[in-house]
């Protein structure tokens, strides 16, 4: 029986945002073509219905993450009451404990930087533009020039994505640290925005 072209965009869909979901919690080089295949409940020889190359997965799956996670981002710091306010739930709501253990795997900022940077050039062009497509996000929302800005939305995005890396990182076996790190971070970064 052959799939409409509909369904079988249904089936490339939920095979990238499994792809997406476990790379983020495991890393590219952790999660097998056939790992993906079988969790999303396909074979994985239909893999090559879909994509030429577990690269061409990897770089559909860091842009849908970013797409989502970039719309999902312009709501919150949209969202009712004032902007400094809003901005700054979404800061606590990203330097939290229930961010860092997410069984999603999270933003794809603080997921795919490693992935990305052992990658080739599409993986990295694909991380590139969602860590621009947040760099849009933040400047648009702050005072001053165009310039000072992006400066000041590089600097935000790098302080809170370096936290909740920081975090993940000694989690296991410091978890006070692992604490520490997200609530100085956003105690900092929230008091600076004030």
């Amino acid at each position: 029986m052959r799939l409409t072209r509909e369904q079988a965009e249904q089936n490339r869909r939920l095979i990238v945002e499994t792809a997406s979901r476990m790379f983020r919690l495991q890393g590219v080089e952790n999660v097998a073509v056939a790992d993906v295949m079988k969790e999303a409940g396909f074979t994985h020889g239909g893999f090559y219905n879909h994509f030429k190359s577990k690269d061409e997965l990897v770089t559909e799956a860091v842009a849908s993450a970013f797409d989502s996670a970039a719309k999902n981002l312009s709501e919150d710091v949209a969202s009712g009451g004032a902007l400094q306010k809003a901005l700054n739930a979404f800061l606590a709501d990203y330097l939290s404990s229930a961010h860092r253990d997410t069984s999603t795997g999270g933003c794809p900022a603080s997921a795919f930087p490693v992935d990305a940077a052992r990658s080739g050039k599409d993986i990295q062009a694909a991380f590139a533009d969602g860590i621009e497509a947040y760099l849009e996000i933040f400047a648009g929302r702050m005072d001053g020039d165009k310039r000072e800005a992006r400066q000041r939305a590089v600097a935000l995005l790098s302080g809170i994505v370096g936290a909740v890396l920081l975090s993940r990182a000694v989690k296991k076996s410091q978890p006070k640290l692992s604490d520490e790190l997200l609530a100085s971070a956003r105690k900092q970064i929230c008091k600076q925005r004030s």
